[in-house]
């Protein structure tokens, strides 16, 4: 993990992109604190006035004062709340315009390998966390900071007044201070070890709340009588954020109590000063009322500065949260300017390939090596668990090999740059679920009316999804399910496979990846849409991986994956002839794929 931030440093780095979102905060900024400032001055000010005034038996000198001193705390206080908003939405802004933005390209285009395993889910959780509101991360960060600026500057100005009345009070509400961020500092340890646990608590709580509101999950959910099983879980889980939440405030009640025990002493100490140097007639009510505010309110500005000192360390952590995803290392992104025709077909070559997927120790496969020839269709089979996926996850460029070397057309993925290289590809992955967008937006990839409009009418028809599409109002304006309109449809499952189909064809990679998509269909739907694939394939390298052997028959070559190893690699003659493990599963699959009379 990287080295954390301090928090001034992580102060600079919040500001410097407040400040340059919004130059004007140049000027903003200072002028809110001097309003801030004086705001709560003349609000301790006025009483000790009325009371000089009163004194003295001038009512019309006291009527001026006061309205005159009301117009200008009226006017402080108007302006003050008129900017506090416009700083409250430059800071805003610059959490959602900017670090929500950066964490949303950065979550859109990291390696696959720094969102898929569990512990990187959980530092992208905390991540996630620490910009979802206004009083966590960054935007706490320079709330705090300019909470603290003000508080800075009133301490100097109060305390300043408090130490030429008596030095005690000004020890007494130190040593409180020093007391109070010691208490809160324990408090804030305590948090940050439950961080990872509170997050763990939120990513239960949010994928459970999430499926809960899923249409397709809805329906199991029903059918399955699955409703009161997921109250349960939710159930478990808020009573869980509850149990955490009382320890958590139970280390916050501490302070708490000890400033109550602190503001006793002070006060006492106060009246007792301040009563004794009126009865000895070197201090009149007006200035003793002032006098009384200043202390009151310079206690409060300390109180505050212990409070928000530590809820700043807490948002500095929080922002670290952001930090830590931010800076999972990726692999460089080469820019190549003239790179192989998008429509050739690639020769791909697996030399001793192992992978390892992080923090295991066995390897998921290990020493593999095999050639696929430009334009041959391979057909990749196994059991579940004997590494398919991974090798299709290494052929996509979404993982890195541990050791060996895959080549595309004798050359790395690497040099060939893996933007370039994921163009020349067209994947279907198992269990991929078409976005709650336009059929056409689907398949484009673009935005409505984007897209080239006749490649997307053949994409159709190849696909053998024209006529469904030409039974729709909308046609292929036809939104998928209902999330974002009333008239959008369900596609079935074989429906579902066409419109991956479109997409593939729509895109036309010369390199075609079959990642079991069918296995959601029955043996005989399956063997029918692979028919189709089949089709589609002609004249590209395609590899059609599945468990269930629809796919064989019609590839050139067949290699049986078992353990991470290449069991058996031939043709479906060879294979059959051999009598070895593809023959014994061939023979028990087929009978499935027998229509019946």
């Amino acid at each position: 993990m990287s080295k954390k931030n301090s928090v001034l440093k992580n102060i600079s780095i919040a500001l410097k992109a407040w400040f340059k979102r919004y130059p004007s905060a140049w000027i903003l900024v200072p002028v809110f604190l001097i309003f801030r400032i004086a705001r709560p001055f003349i609000t301790t000010l006025i009483p000790s006035l009325a009371i000089k005034a009163i004194s003295q038996g001038d009512v019309k000198n006291f009527v001026i004062m006061i309205v005159v001193t009301i117009f200008v705390y009226c006017i402080i206080n108007a302006s003050s709340n008129l900017m506090e908003t416009f700083v409250q939405v430059q800071r805003t802004y610059t959490r959602l315009g900017g670090y929500t933005a950066e964490f949303s390209h950065k979550n859109l285009t990291t390696d696959y390998e720094n969102i898929e395993p569990q512990k990187k889910q959980k530092i992208m959780g905390k991540a996630a966390t620490s910009l979802s509101s206004n009083w966590i991360g960054v935007e706490h960060l320079m709330i705090q900071t300019t909470e603290l600026t003000i508080l800075f500057f009133g301490i100097l100005t109060y305390g300043s007044a408090v130490l030429l009345l008596d030095w005690k009070i000004l020890v007494i509400t130190l040593v409180m201070f020093v007391c109070d961020v010691a208490l809160r500092t324990h408090a804030i340890k305590y948090s940050d070890a439950k961080r990872e646990e509170s997050s763990e608590i939120w990513r239960k709580k949010n994928y459970i709340k999430t499926k809960s509101l899923n249409v397709s999950a809805g329906k199991d959910i029903r059918i399955y009588q699955l409703g009161k099983w997921f109250h349960e879980l939710l159930c478990e889980v808020v009573v869980a954020r509850q149990k955490l939440e009382k320890k958590l405030q139970l280390r916050w009640y501490i302070p708490t109590v000890s400033a109550t025990g602190f503001n006793f002493c002070r006060d006492a100490l106060a009246y007792v000063i301040l009563i004794k140097k009126v009865l000895e007639g070197q201090m009149d009510i007006a200035t003793f009322t002032l006098y009384l505010g200043i202390i009151n309110g310079f206690t409060n500005w300390i109180y505050s500065l212990s409070e928000r000192f530590n809820s700043l360390r807490k948002a500095s952590h929080e922002f670290n949260d952001f930090h830590d995803f931010m800076n999972l290392p990726d692999r460089e992104r080469k820019v190549v300017t003239a790179c192989t025709s998008n429509n050739k077909a690639p020769e791909i070559e697996f030399r001793n390939v192992s992978f390892t997927y992080p923090d295991c120790e066995k390897s998921t496969i290990d020493g593999l090596s095999f050639s696929i020839k430009a334009g041959e269709k391979i057909a990749l089979v196994g059991n579940n668990g004997s590494g398919k996926t991974t090798i299709v996850k290494l052929l996509c460029g979404l993982y890195n090999q541990t050791s060996g070397s895959i080549l595309v057309d004798g050359k790395s993925i690497d040099e060939i740059g893996l933007d370039a290289y994921q163009d020349k590809i067209s994947v279907l992955f198992q269990d991929t679920n078409p976005l709650a967008f336009t059929i056409e937006e689907n398949i484009t990839g673009l935005e409505a009316g984007q897209g080239d409009a006749e490649k997307l009418q053949d994409s159709l028809k190849k696909s053998g999804l024209i006529e469904k599409i030409e039974s729709l109002p909308d046609k292929e304006k036809t939104y998928i399910t209902q999330t974002f309109s009333e008239k959008g449809i369900l596609l079935s499952g074989g429906e579902t496979q066409k419109l991956l189909l479109a997409k593939a064809i729509y895109k036309n990679g010369s390199f075609l990846i079959l990642d079991e998509p069918t296995s959601a269909l029955d043996p005989i739907a399956e063997s029918k849409i692979y028919e189709e694939y089949n089709n589609f394939a002609g004249g590209k390298t395609a590899i059609f991986i599945s468990h269930r052997l629809a796919s064989t028959k019609f590839c050139d070559r067949i290699m049986f994956l078992d353990n991470g190893k290449i069991a058996e690699f031939g043709t479906h003659e060879e294979l059959m002839a051999k009598g070895g493990k593809y023959k014994e599963m061939f023979d028990i699959q087929s009978q499935y794929y027998k229509e019946e009379a």
